[in-house]
């Protein structure tokens, strides 16, 4: 295959797989929205069939150590931070168990300690 087609291909999943995403979580704490997860699940399936998947990190702990997101710290203070806002999920591509991020995560972190 042609390797601009295959960039081509990879950047148009990415875009479905962020805007299923955004979908995902838009529709959790909806009760009337059951059929449309059940919809959503079968999308990441077929993902999942071709080796993607994408994390969506919210509430997660964050550090600077971290390599699979970039964060926008919201506030002045800087520890004990947690995930509140994903712009992006983390986009992962692998087969057998071994996985490489091939989107980093855009999410926005702040202290659990400003937000209490």
């Amino acid at each position: 295959m042609d390797p601009m087609l295959d960039e081509v291909l990879m950047t148009f999943l990415l875009r479905i797989m962020n805007q299923l995403c955004d979908l995902e979580q838009r529709s959790n704490g909806l009760a009337e929205a059951e059929g449309f997860r059940r919809g959503i699940n079968k999308m990441k399936r077929t993902f999942e069939d071709l080796g993607l998947s994408y994390e969506n990190p919210i509430g997660q702990k964050f550090n600077e150590t971290r390599t699979d997101v970039e964060a926008h710290i919201s506030g002045s203070a800087t520890d004990d931070l947690r995930i509140v806002e994903v712009m992006k999920p983390v986009i992962r591509y692998g087969r057998d168990g071994i996985f490489r991020v091939i989107q980093k995560g855009v999410v926005v972190v702040e202290s659990r300690k400003e937000s209490v």
